[in-house]
This record gives C-alpha cells, structure tokens and sequence, in this order.
C-alpha cells in the first residue's frame, strides 16, 4: 500500500454547499490505491439519493475495513476492492462482515482491477455481495446507477427493519398491556372475593350478635322466673328428705320390711329429683351471664401470670407458647375472670371432644393492638355443617343430660364483652383450634 496524505478514517462530504438537513448517505472506499479513493470521490461529488448526498469513509486494506465497520454505525455501502495485502483480501472481508460481524445490511460492491479467474455469476451466489464490477467499467454514469441501485436497497431493509421493530414494539406493548389489564381484572377479582367474604363474615357477625342480644333478653326472664320456684323446690325437697328420713326411722321401730321396697324406691326417685334440680340450677346459673356478667369490673392485670396460674394446675404435656410483640409488655386492661372462663371453657370444651392433654396446646399472644389466645387439640373434629351452630345456646353433640351446650355460648358472650371475636376452624378425625382476639383498651 502506497503513501499518501488521506488519513486513516477520514470523513469527508461530496457536497461543498452547506450541510442538507437530512442525514447523509455513509459510503466506505476500500481500496490499497489513493487514486482510486480520489477519482471515486470526485465521481461521486455531486450524487445525491432522496435528497442526501454521501459522506465517504476510507480503508486501505482489509484489516482497516472491519475497524472502520466496527467503530462506525449506519454505513449504507461499500465499495470493496478484491485485492489488496492478499489475492482474496476483499473476499475474505466480505466473509468477517457478514459472518464474524454479522452486519447483513450493508449493501457491498466488489470492484476489481484484474479479471478473475472465478465468473462473476459464482462469486455472486457464493459470497452476500450485491453487485461485482471491473474498475474500468464503472464510469461516472455506471458509478450514479450502482449507488442509486444500493441505497434503493439499502433504504427498503431499513424501512423493513423498522416495520419489524414497530410491529414486535406493539406486540410486546400490547402483550404487556393484556398483562397488565389481566393483573388488574385478577386484582378487582380478589378484592371482590375479599370484599364478599368481609360481608358474609360482618353478616355472620351480625346475625350471631343479634340471635345473642334476643337470647341474653329471653334468658335473662327465664332466669328470674325459674329461681322463685326453684327455691321453693329445693326448699320443699329438703322438707321432704327429712319427713322421709323420719318415716324410715319409725318403720325401723315397728321392725317390718313391708315397706323395704316402697323405701328403695322412694330414694332413687329422690336422688333422681335432686340430679335434675342440681340440673336446673346449673342452666340457670350459666344463663346468668346474659343478666349483668356477675358484675366483675375491669383492672389491669399481667396476661402471661394470669394464665400461668390457672394452666398451673392442668396436665398439658407442652409448655404454653407465649408470644409478646416487640415494644409491648404483658400488662393489660380486661375482665380477668372472664379471660379465665373463656380459656377455660375452650379448654373443657377440647376434653370433651376427645382429646387427651397431651394434644391440647394453648398459644398467648400480646401485641400493640390486642390479645390473642389459641386453643388446638386432637379431637374428634367438627362437622362442617355445624360450625355455624357450635356457639348457639344448648347445642351439644354430646347424648342429653351429658352437656348443656352452653359452654361455647358464655365464651362467645365473654368475648364479645371485650369487643372482640372467636374463630374455629375444624376438621373430622383431626381436632379443632379455636382462636380468640381481643382489643386492648385505648
């Protein structure tokens, strides 16, 4: 490669007028010979496309090609001489352009200043070149043509290249945008199952407070109405067992067993009636908590010492879990002997379903906002259909006389004094939690 006074790089515009508006057209000269950069330039000075006239690039062997291909973007064509440092240099370059820089765009003329042994029509279909012409054939006019020929197709891959990002632009757009709308949908979708289940739950609320408002009414009369005469029944019952203890100590006197059986009998049904006034006197002492709640008033007490000392005396096989919130303490506003009775009810309640002690564990937990008290066993379960009934007034799944099924009723009603809320969740053949919470007092 000769010297000369074009530097390695340069750019230079065809047009001395001033500078159009529009962009110009890059074109790259690679060629070993200045002349040829110097002629094609002066050719080409005044050729414009789509009103854009051309900005020359210029390489002087293969290897300053691939630089100028690398460093500089948007070069529209090539004009590449065949042989330049070797025979095959601007095949070679044609090779790393399309292949190794991956650059199918660029629109590349081969020009060659000796015949090749290969013919053009093979050149053509073995190398992705777009046009290959002999140095003396390409006059000024035949120059004009081969560059209006190349930018034309130039220019048609851009505007395809530009459809396709458009298009893959809207498709990702609008993917996203079927995304985001679905998000939302599924979104407005939980909130109303959410918003749904908080009515059902408020309703259930409702109607459960109502039910109790009209129950603790009922049970406050009935209570009052049976204590009269339960007094007097009792009264009249103690009345009877003495004359009866008389009768059987005068009939001893007489010495006759006439009466032995009417005696035997007499006891039983005796013992019978004291078993159903002590009965009756159990209903209406629970029915009591609807009348007043034993008028216990409010104090401060600690929570983790208050059920310590009543859990003292169970048989739990497993320590209490207590759970106090970071920046809280244990110390805490309520009806003491109320939160007893409650835990306590849950407690005799687990007995009952069958769990043993050792499947019974309590968790206590204190935070900003409330109490939270757990109570899980391993019992028989609860039917699904009668978890709405468990907390109504007299309702047992235990055989009559064996429980009164008001001990789930007095820990609701307890609860609900604290302005708070129970929950049980229950599966058959593998236990109950019930889970109380309570607000602490502002």
């Amino acid at each position: 490669m000769s010297n000369s006074s074009f530097s390695f790089l340069a750019s230079e515009s065809g047009q001395i007028a001033d500078s159009p508006k529009k962009p110009l057209w890059k074109v790259l000269l690679v060629d070993d010979e200045p002349e040829i950069h110097q002629v094609t330039k002066m050719a080409l000075s005044r050729f414009t496309y789509e009103n854009r006239s051309l900005e020359f690039l210029h390489a002087y062997s293969k290897a300053q090609a691939l630089e100028v291909m690398q460093e500089i973007d948007g070069i529209s064509v090539i004009l590449l001489d065949v042989i330049m440092e070797t025979d095959t240099a601007g095949l070679d370059c044609v090779k790393e352009i399309r292949h190794t820089l991956n650059n199918k765009d660029v629109r590349i003329i081969l020009r060659t200043g000796q015949p090749s042994t290969i013919p053009e029509h093979e050149v053509m279909l073995k190398y992705d070149i777009n046009d290959y012409k002999n140095k003396v054939d390409l006059t000024k006019s035949r120059l004009y043509i081969v560059m209006t020929s190349a930018l034309r197709a130039y220019e048609d891959i851009q505007r395809k290249a530009e459809l396709i990002s458009a298009l893959k632009d809207l498709n990702d757009n609008l993917e996203e945008r079927v995304a985001e709308r679905t998000s939302e949908l599924q979104l407005a979708n939980l909130e109303l199952v959410q918003a749904k289940q908080q009515i059902i739950s408020q309703q259930q609320s409702l109607l459960q407070s109502e039910k109790m408002a009209s129950i603790g009414q009922l049970a406050a009369g009935v209570a009052h109405e049976i204590n009269n005469p339960l007094g007097a029944m009792k009264c009249n019952f103690d009345v009877l067992n003495d004359y009866i203890g008389s009768f059987k100590t005068s009939l001893a006197k007489l010495k006759t067993s006439d009466f032995d059986m009417d005696l035997v009998e007499i006891t039983e049904i005796l013992d019978d009636t004291r078993g159903d006034l002590s009965r009756i006197e159990k209903i209406v002492k629970a029915l009591s908590i609807f009348n007043g709640l034993s008028g216990e008033k409010s104090i401060q007490v600690n929570l983790k010492s208050l059920v310590e000392e009543y859990t003292s005396e169970l048989k739990l096989s497993q320590p209490i879990n207590f759970d106090l919130e970071e920046g809280c303490d244990w110390e805490v506003v309520c009806y003491p002997g109320q939160i007893i009775q409650i835990i306590n009810v849950l407690y005799v309640n687990a007995v009952e379903a069958g769990s043993c002690e050792q499947g019974i564990t309590i968790e206590v937990g204190s935070s900003r906002r409330g109490i939270r008290v757990l109570m899980r066993d391993n019992g028989d379960g609860i039917e699904k259909a009668s978890l709405n009934r468990i907390f109504d007034p007299f309702f047992t799944t235990k055989p009559v006389g064996q429980n009164l099924g008001l001990g789930l009723t007095i820990a609701l009603v307890l609860t609900k004094h604290h302005n708070g809320e129970i929950k049980v969740e229950s599966n058959l053949g593998v236990g109950s939690c019930f889970e109380v919470y309570i607000p602490k007092v502002e």
